[in-house]
């Protein structure tokens, strides 16, 4: 007989409460996930749909496209850049042969990966150690990822963005070593994967590059009055892969030297704005103020060893920045970058705002503001540059020829290179454009000595002549000049003589704002 069951006795297993710490585990790391990927969503998308084609980037896509069709670098295609920077999109256009994606969205993809790759290695580090806010603050993680990957859309995918990628490791791992007494830190794989970033920073812009790296790596070593922090694992593998970069470009590479260094000293380097005149450009003053917010935040305690670390690196790059003189927003990205993750990684680090004293509440808030004056004005750039101009230039190619062969005498870059990618043209010409005819020009106005302005005359003339040889003798099917907008050469190199002799039996297909498309006249529209 079954014995009966007592009226006290449960009928179903008592319930336990529920734990609630994985729930809130999971939401914690969720959160950021999802929020990663949202951000890297939104980057694919604006930087194919919305953002018009990086010019650069453009053009160096081009280059390594016809190196990999065996065109000669600097023989073939004169390139003013040393190789890496060509070398270094080599992978986007392997994955376009295998594939059949354009190599544009392998670099969006690519990048994005590389980012998350980076940020999530450089957090890891940092976390090993003593660093309980970052473990608490994870909303740092998508953050970090947006700055460094589209905080600057108009100039996503420059080698100055990739080079800022691959030294977060760098930066995260001497920050953690300099956190252990014994200066340790790291793993085999991180340290070699950390060293491998460096040389990639240094060598896409040797040698203004190397002070980001030797001021932090100084500045530590002095503190510690030991060598340790510069003969770090990393450094040495950094610094070999520099070396043999640095040997194969004396060797084989010596075009650079003999054809391309003598051009740019002419009419490219002297063009430069003056040294007080950088100092006072917008990149410049705005990294002062994010510098001088994060260190006014913290008073009056002492600035965190990764945000010291950031602004050191920041701070460095800007004689960079300043020497070449240009101005452009891309080469000011290292600093601006760094300075903006500084100001992140020390605000998690405060105390409550209402605890803070006067001064560094100013100072937070300072630091809040400059970043987000920054996101909103470079998001905006990024839906206010209109690409109707190029996409209505591609609609008129595209209806009359595929792939067809294609020349810019353009007095920048800006058109043509984005254009022969859209096309799918295959570019014959040895220069990207007619710059050096532009800055020749430009030069000679400048000019007050009467033997210097007959020397850059005659140095334009040459460049004139070489042009228009080179359309002679190659006749492609495309030609482009300058648009209604552009800035240009007192008249369009269209308008030259020399260029309009060699221009004959061209016709105009089509003149915007932004380009001008000349067509081979014997060519019939495609029915």
């Amino acid at each position: 007989m079954m014995k009966a069951v007592g009226m006290d006795s449960p009928l179903v297993a008592p319930v336990k409460p529920a734990d609630l710490k994985p729930r809130r585990a999971v939401f914690r790391l969720g959160a950021p996930v999802a929020a990663t990927l949202l951000v890297v969503a939104y980057t694919i998308a604006v930087s194919l749909v919305v953002v018009p084609s990086n010019v650069d980037v453009s053009w160096l896509l081009t280059v390594g496209e016809r190196v990999l069709g065996d065109e000669r670098l600097y023989a073939d295609i004169a390139e003013g850049n040393p190789p890496f920077s060509t070398w270094l999109y080599l992978p986007f256009l392997v994955m376009e042969r295998l594939t059949g994606l354009a190599a544009e969205i392998w670099v969006s993809v690519g990048l994005a990966a590389f980012a998350v790759t980076s940020v999530y290695y450089s957090a890891r580090v940092l976390v090993r150690g003593d660093e309980k806010p970052l473990k608490q603050c994870v909303w740092i993680i998508p953050a970090a990822v947006f700055v460094v990957l589209f905080l600057f859309p108009p100039d996503f995918g420059q080698r100055e963005q990739i080079a800022v990628i691959a030294l977060l490791p760098w930066l995260a791992l001497l920050s953690a070593r300099d956190r252990a007494a014994d200066f340790r830190a790291g793993s085999v794989a991180e340290r070699f994967g950390a060293g491998v970033g460096a040389g990639i920073f240094v060598m896409i812009k040797p040698p203004y590059s190397v002070l980001s790296l030797a001021v932090p790596a100084m500045v530590i070593a002095l503190q510690r009055r030991s060598l340790h922090p510069l003969l770090t694992t990393e450094n040495m593998v950094g610094g070999t892969l520099t070396v043999v970069y640095l040997v194969v470009l004396a060797v084989f590479m010596q075009p650079f030297f003999t054809e391309v260094l003598p051009l740019l000293r002419q009419v490219y380097l002297p063009l430069r704005i003056p040294v007080f005149g950088m100092l006072m450009l917008w990149p410049v003053t705005m990294f002062a103020g994010m510098a001088a917010a994060t260190l006014v935040m913290v008073y009056p305690g002492r600035l965190h060893r990764d945000a010291k670390i950031l602004l050191l690196a920041g701070a460095a790059y800007v004689p960079a920045f300043v020497i070449m003189g240009k101005g452009w927003t891309y080469q000011a990205l290292p600093f601006l970058t760094f300075g903006v993750l500084a100001l992140m990684l020390q605000s998690i680090r405060l105390k409550p705002l209402q605890s803070l004293p006067a001064l560094a509440k100013t100072g937070a808030l300072l630091g809040l503001f400059s970043i987000v004056k920054l996101i909103v004005v470079q998001q905006s750039l990024a839906f206010a540059q209109p690409r109707s101009d190029l996409d209505a230039a591609a609609v008129a190619v595209s209806r009359v020829t595929d792939h067809p062969t294609f020349m810019s005498i353009g007095s920048q870059l800006q058109a043509g290179n984005p254009l022969a990618r859209m096309v799918g043209a295959r570019v014959v010409a040895r220069n990207p454009s007619a710059w050096m005819v532009n800055d020749a020009g430009i030069l000679i106005q400048l000019a007050q000595d009467p033997a210097q302005r007959l020397d850059l005359e005659t140095l334009r003339q040459e460049y004139i002549l070489a042009i228009a040889r080179e359309l002679a003798a190659k006749r492609p099917d495309i030609v482009v000049d300058d648009g209604t907008a552009e800035p240009r050469a007192p008249t369009p190199l269209r308008d030259n003589v020399t260029i309009a002799k060699a221009l004959e039996g061209y016709r105009a297909l089509l003149q915007n704002g932004s380009v001008t498309v000349l067509i081979r006249a014997d060519i019939k529209a495609r029915q």
